[in-house]
């Protein structure tokens, strides 16, 4: 049985900061995050109930030092319906995959080969400084 982790951190950069160096420091998997509103945004992680620990554990205490944690959850056997719910709720880490997948593919790059930019030169005027 898998357990379950939150960060719920103050910003979304914060929580991607979280996130990431909560997967270094254990093997969890993201299950999702959620923007909250009033900026918050929570992470969940699902894994083994150490990893899970430590993940929450690490990913909490980089943030913290920035005055952005919200707070800490972690569940040893959640209700097989909640991770079902947060399997199924937007934002899961297969969507966030795709979402990144598609912005790559339609971002395009435009070069600037044997173009000229010519741009106007200031006016200046002459007299007496105010």
């Amino acid at each position: 049985m898998k357990s379950l982790g939150v960060i719920e951190t103050y910003g979304l950069t914060s929580a991607i900061q979280a996130a990431d160096a909560a997967c270094k420091a254990a093997s969890v998997e993201i299950v999702g995050y959620r923007k909250i509103g009033s900026g918050l945004v929570s992470v969940c992680f699902q894994g083994e109930i150490s990893a899970v620990r430590t993940a929450v554990d690490h990913g909490a205490s980089v943030v913290s030092h920035q005055n952005l944690l919200k707070g800490t959850l972690v569940i040893a056997r959640p209700e097989e319906s909640v991770i079902t719910q947060l399997l199924s709720a937007k934002n899961t880490a297969s969507e966030i995959e795709q979402c990144r997948e598609a912005s790559v593919r339609e971002s395009s790059v435009e070069t600037l080969e044997n173009h000229v930019v010519v741009e106007p030169k200031a006016e200046v005027r002459k007299g007496k400084k105010s």
